[in-house]
């Protein structure tokens, strides 16, 4: 029922969800990789210290197309190399964050 109306175009119906006290963590991470949630939800998201604990979330945010570039870009340095790697060839992905992640990539080469 919450999957469905986190994808609700009325911002205070998706706001509502994820201000729900019985929203779980899975969730979040299944609202986090969903395409076709609006912005403003990912943003939500992405400012929450408790959720971003969930190394899950902060793949699912990286890989959203929707997610601001800002915030996936401050959101890379806490990806594995392996995730870093996955992203960097990703044609979902914005470009920016694109060439950030293949550039920690091949930064990561080189010391190792």
């Amino acid at each position: 029922m919450r999957a469905s109306l986190i994808r609700d175009p009325n911002k205070m119906i998706a706001a509502a969800v994820l201000s729900s006290p019985k929203l779980s963590d899975s969730e979040v991470e299944s609202f986090a990789r969903m395409a076709n949630v609006s912005e403003d939800v990912l943003r939500v998201i992405g400012s929450n210290r408790a959720w971003l604990k969930n190394y899950g979330v902060v793949v699912g945010l990286t890989k959203n197309p929707k997610t601001p570039v800002g915030m996936s870009m401050n959101l890379l340095s806490r990806l594995s190399d392996r995730d870093a790697a996955i992203l960097s060839v990703d044609r979902n992905v914005p470009e920016a964050l694109r060439a950030a992640a293949r550039k920690r990539a091949t930064q990561r080469m080189d010391r190792g």
